[in-house]
């Protein structure tokens, strides 16, 4: 292992003298780097999960300890918080089309994405938008039932690889 820390240096040293046959001054050659940007038309709007997101939740900061992820049905911790970023900007943007695509029917009165998107303003009060919206990723409440938004408002839980909304409470 010395020896690595000792050889890099040297290599390192080597490179940044080595004598360029093509510069007859002896300076180094640059390269030019190419940086493309996106074409200002083009909006990726990439959702991620940072690091800050994924910190350790294992104890809540009041002191109280969650129940475990698996605990809760949930084996994609990260793409359970991923789902959770889709369904901020989906309830935030009034989607109707996407939040009804992510519910596993029937809910108590709606049968379908048919019926929850003519019920969509019933259905998606400020309430539940704002339980969305005030998501804390490092402290996310789950127990044996699944996960939570603030105020029990929404409950998801993991089906196979899906992440599906399974109760709107309002």
């Amino acid at each position: 292992m010395k020896k690595i820390f000792f050889l890099l240096p040297v290599a390192f040293a080597a490179m940044a003298c080595n004598n360029n046959s093509n510069n007859d001054k002896g300076t180094a050659t640059v390269q030019p780097v190419a940086v493309v940007a996106p074409d200002s038309g083009i909006v990726t709007n990439a959702l991620t999960v940072s690091a800050e997101e994924m910190k350790d939740d294992s104890v809540f900061t009041d002191g109280s300890i969650p129940t475990s992820w698996a605990n809760a049905g949930i084996t994609d911790v990260r793409g359970l918080k991923l789902f959770l970023k889709k369904a901020q900007q989906w309830a935030m943007n009034n989607d109707k089309e996407k939040l009804a695509a992510a519910i596993k029917y029937p809910l108590k009165n709606i049968k379908n994405e048919q019926e929850l998107i003519a019920a969509y303003d019933n259905i998606f009060t400020k309430e539940v938008k704002l339980s969305f919206a005030t998501i804390n990723f490092n402290q996310i409440f789950r127990n044996q039932q699944g996960v939570m938004t603030a105020g029990g408002k929404v409950w998801i839980n993991q089906f196979g690889k899906d992440f599906k909304i399974f109760a709107i409470n309002q």
